[in-house]
């Protein structure tokens, strides 16, 4: 469960410009299957989020942030439940 919400925290963490740039580095306890996963994602959650400041408005952003998060979440744990990194790309708004 702390894996979990480690990964939704890095998700959301990661759409900060702040964190752009930052290694996507193991977590304490996480497997090798869902760390492979996780630095497959979540680069492409982050361009997919930075994609987003195109938005007209603040709620346009929002719902183009929302859905590059939920994607990527989604993606995790398909690519977690087949075992491998599937390569699939986020979808954008």
């Amino acid at each position: 469960m702390m894996t979990k919400i480690a990964v939704a925290f890095a998700l959301a963490a990661a759409l900060g410009t702040a964190h752009a740039a930052e290694a996507i580095k193991p977590l304490r306890g996480e497997t090798r299957v869902s760390f492979q996963c996780r630095a497959a994602i979540i680069p492409e959650v982050r361009q997919c989020a930075a994609q987003c400041a195109a938005a007209g408005d603040a709620d346009a952003r929002w719902e183009c942030v929302h859905a590059c998060t939920t994607r990527g979440l989604w993606d995790m744990a398909q690519c977690r439940e087949v075992g491998a990194p599937l390569g699939t790309a986020v979808a954008t708004r």
